[in-house]
């Protein structure tokens, strides 16, 4: 039968045949030579001890073919030179850890220190104030096509302004005063109002028409129009203008919060350049309603004091100053912190004033650091230019049309003084001309702003990547999952702004079919009539197409929803047909009638449903990232 031998050198047990017995055979694990014994010995010889290896003399050679045989490891270390003992980095006399590896070089482990750095994701913080400038540097240098696409988007949209005030100014002050002129005897104009009372001998006339004793707008034997200025300003002229001066002007800010979100996010993937990226007006047009949201959704809880304080008695320019600077305390506060989580998948925590108290709590430091770059590089000079022409406009205007449209227009034209009130020369001539000399000059002043503006729209982006988990961003939620009461909550009040936007829009265009009604049929009763005729049904109208056509439609959701994140579906996680979605509409009316009852039940709902969500079937659920 086989013999078991044991390898003396690697103890490998292997079975040698009988016909080795009293010979060697090879091992077949380390090639080495194994005796075997007899047959029943109880396997091979006895284990030999081995010799113990003599130490290495350093003095001479122990083998002269050995060309590294006399090289002494524990003298390769220079004796006024400390080293890692983990690592080999050098270390200074007063290092008291590895600045590579974090070791203590006396007891060879890790600080706590530097445990907690290790545990902490991402560049150390302490270092961003050492590479912010030289990489937010380099990153405008890379897009220098963005600094002037930046500077082009703005100058058209500052053009656009610009004509819209001077067109706004130009006509408001031109129709005042005829308005003015057209008054006749019997009618008093005042610092409030124009009264009109007319006799029965002497008709009174204003505006051309004419008043008698007998008109049925009379009340009391008179009538009580707005003054010259306020009736010029209640007029489609305007209303056109100022819908040009807003588009544009929400244009402008758009296009900041988009590029500037775009940044942050290549930033914190740590990508060098902007791939793929493309921007229209219309899109801007939406980010620039952000401007506005955010800080009044924001400031939310304290934003009604100026009204209390309106209410109160207050005098009014007090409470408007209130309102202003409660409007702009977020950009002085919050702003880094908000330009980087709107750039995430999920923004609702940048509307949350309790959220991002937290955040600026947790970084406090470098958010007022990057606060006051937004100040002294962006805000500056364009604010101190801003607010010198506005204190001293009339010197800007006589600049401008003695010293620029006078002699261009003269020139080319014949232009004069006596055609500057022409409407005719105000479309052929004036506007092209201001358009433009804004515009050329605004490019210029607009592309040196841009440089600084996409400089501190980087210094954010290494603001998120550096401090990242200080931050409460949301980068994720599970696709198609309920959304809560808090994110509904701040979409709710979103579209709420939005609705008073549309509010002031319909009250613009009832006013001035009421003043049509009030001509076609000479009697204040119709007036009235289809002044609140045009605003109850119009609303109606209009309010039901936002909320059912939005939310029927291919976006899901409304500006409100869609904005933060979500979208609603019915319960199957099909899309919600326009019958439903008005249905949805009219039930949600049914919150403001019971002082928000029937939606403050998604906060109680296990799976957050309202009123009207139940009733219509329907669910708000976070969209997925392949939505966006």
């Amino acid at each position: 039968m086989p013999i078991k031998v044991r390898c003396p050198e690697c103890s490998t047990v292997m079975a040698a045949p009988d016909a080795a017995a009293g010979k060697a055979i090879k091992c077949k694990s380390c090639g080495g030579r194994v005796p075997v014994g007899a047959p029943g010995g109880g396997g091979g010889a006895p284990r030999k001890k081995k010799r113990p290896r003599p130490e290495a003399d350093f003095d001479s050679p122990s083998d002269p073919h050995d060309l590294f045989g006399n090289l002494n490891l524990g003298m390769a270390e220079h004796e006024d030179e400390r080293l890692c003992p983990n690592c080999a980095h050098p270390l200074d006399e007063e290092d008291t850890e590895c600045p590579k590896c974090g070791v203590d070089p006396d007891t060879g482990t890790i600080s706590a220190a530097k445990k907690k750095r290790l545990a902490r994701k991402g560049p150390p913080p302490e270092e961003f104030y050492g590479v912010v400038f030289g990489n937010a540097w380099k990153f405008v240098m890379d897009h220098r096509g963005f600094v002037i696409r930046t500077g082009l988007t703005w100058a058209v949209s500052l053009a656009m302004v610009t004509i819209s005030c001077f067109v706004l100014n130009w006509y408001v002050t031109a129709r005042a005063a005829e308005l003015e002129a057209s008054a006749g005897g019997g009618t008093e104009i005042t610092d409030s109002a124009v009264i009109i009372r007319p006799t029965k001998d002497q008709e009174c006339e204003y505006d051309g028409v004419k008043y008698s004793s007998e008109s049925s707008r009379l009340v009391r034997g008179e009538l009580i129009l707005p003054t010259p200025f306020w009736g010029a300003v209640y007029s489609p002229p305007v209303y056109f203008w100022a819908f040009i001066f807003m588009v544009f002007l929400l244009a402008m800010g758009g296009w900041a919060w988009t590029l500037s979100s775009k940044v942050v996010a290549v930033t914190l993937a740590g990508e060098k350049t902007i791939k793929r990226f493309q921007g229209d007006i219309f899109g801007d047009m939406t980010n620039g309603f952000t401007t506005i949201f955010w800080p009044l959704i924001l400031m939310y809880p304290i934003i009604w004091i100026p009204v209390a304080m309106h209410f109160g008695g207050v005098d009014s320019n007090t409470c408007l100053y209130t309102f202003i600077a409660i409007f702009l305390l977020p950009y002085v506060i919050f702003l880094p912190l908000a330009v980087v989580h709107m750039s995430q998948p999920y923004t609702y925590r940048a509307w949350l004033i309790s959220w991002m108290a937290k955040d600026w709590v947790n970084t406090v430091g470098p958010v007022l650091f990057l606060s006051a770059m937004f100040f002294l590089l962006v805000m500056l000079i364009p604010g101190g230019l801003a607010i010198g022409a506005a204190m001293n406009w009339e010197r800007v205007a006589d600049f401008y049309t003695n010293s620029i449209e006078l002699p261009a227009l003269g020139a080319v034209f014949g232009y004069g003084e006596e055609q500057a009130s022409s409407t005719l020369w105000m479309g052929v001539g004036r506007l092209p001309l201001l358009w433009l000399v804004t515009f050329m000059a605004g490019f210029i002043l607009m592309t040196l702003l841009a440089v600084p503006s996409i400089l501190l729209m980087r210094m954010f982006g290494l603001f998120g990547l550096y401090f990242r988990p200080d931050l409460s961003l949301c980068v994720e939620q599970v696709p198609l999952s309920n959304a809560g009461f808090g994110p509904r909550f701040l979409a709710f009040h979103v579209d709420m702004v939005v609705g008073v936007v549309i509010l002031g829009g319909l009250s613009f265009a009832a006013g001035f079919v009421g003043a049509l009604f009030g001509q076609l049929y000479g009697s204040e009763q119709w007036e009235h009539i289809g002044k609140f005729g045009t605003l109850g049904i119009g609303s109606a109208v209009v309010f039901t197409l936002y909320f059912a056509q939005w939310e029927s439609g291919a976006g899901r959701a409304t500006l409100g929803k869609w904005s933060l994140g979500m979208i609603v579906l019915q319960e199957d996680n099909s899309p919600v047909p326009f019958k439903v979605a008005v249905k949805r509409f009219w039930l949600s009316l049914l919150a403001p009638v019971t002082l928000t009852g029937t939606f403050a039940m998604c906060a109680f709902n296990p799976k957050h449903r309202a009123l009207h969500d139940l009733a219509t079937k329907t669910k708000v659920v976070w969209r997925g990232d392949e939505d966006r």
